[in-house]
């Protein structure tokens, strides 16, 4: 693409309206097949990672749909059922995130859309397909949830502080000591701790202000980009575990700004 392409200011409001259109009948797709989930294929990628035919038919459906509404991009995805192009512009895609609740029924899990520009994510959709809630923002403007503003909480302190967190798929001796460790600081330091599963969710419910801090390691790209640009224009922080905002080796805190030393202090891996 060249220069002059990539530095056409966007419709992003108009691209992400267009995106929540989308994503709406693929979750209600979710939902109805939930219902006859004995039907549906499951096939292992690893011990604990699964993906379903839930996951393959929803990302087919958003990557077509998607094309349609912004030719020029390339795609980043999960399963890989599109070529995944390094183009200036692209969608980063999660079908399905937290498929391991939804493989067993537990009602939390999302859809995760993320536009890229170069390095810089510039719309992030996040629905929340269980309990039908679309959150969502560009650059530039607030975020929003049902189309209510949203924002972090105020919370000051890090024992007054809801925490949530997730585990990696991949486990061995040191992951697990390191994960221990950080755990442990944060059961004697804050008020509780969630794992819900899901960490787009996660990065939404820190950005609406139900939790106040979420940290997690070995992530991919698709599982948190959208999630990211939600929290940030909700006035939160995402950051690395270095307290950067670079999130190539999959690590992720994102909380608001009163408790981002405390609880970068706290993590041992």
């Amino acid at each position: 693409m060249s220069d002059s392409a990539e530095n056409v200011s966007l419709p992003l409001e108009d691209i992400s309206h267009k995106v929540m259109a989308l994503v709406k009948p693929i979750g209600a797709y979710m939902r109805e097949q939930r219902k006859s989930f004995d039907g549906v294929a499951i096939s292992k990628k690893g011990i604990r990672d699964f993906v379903t035919e839930v996951d393959m038919q929803s990302e087919r459906q958003l990557v077509a749909g998607l094309r349609n509404i912004f030719p020029d991009a390339g795609f980043v995805t999960e399963e890989n059922t599109v070529e995944q192009i390094d183009t200036y512009y692209k969608w980063i895609i999660d079908p399905l995130d937290g498929t391991m609740n939804y493989v067993h029924g537990i009602p939390i899990y999302s859809i995760s859309i993320a536009l890229q520009a170069g390095n810089k994510f510039v719309l992030g959709v996040v629905y929340e397909v269980a309990n039908d809630e679309m959150f969502y923002t560009w650059q530039g403007a607030s975020s929003y949830c049902n189309g209510k503003t949203i924002s972090v909480s105020a919370c000051h302190t890090l024992q007054d502080a809801l925490i949530a967190t997730g585990f990696p798929y991949i486990r061995n001796d040191q992951r697990t000591r390191e994960i221990s460790n950080t755990l442990k600081f944060f059961l004697d330091n804050g008020r509780d701790i969630r794992r819900l599963g899901t960490a787009a969710t996660d990065l939404c419910y820190v950005a609406c202000g139900r939790q106040d801090v979420y940290y997690e390691g070995f992530l991919n790209i698709w599982d948190i980009a959208a999630g990211i640009l939600i929290l940030q224009n909700a006035g939160g922080v995402a950051v690395n575990f270095k307290g950067e905002e670079n999130y190539n080796e999959g690590r992720i805190v994102g909380t608001n700004p009163n408790l981002i030393g405390d609880v970068l202090r706290g993590i041992s891996f």
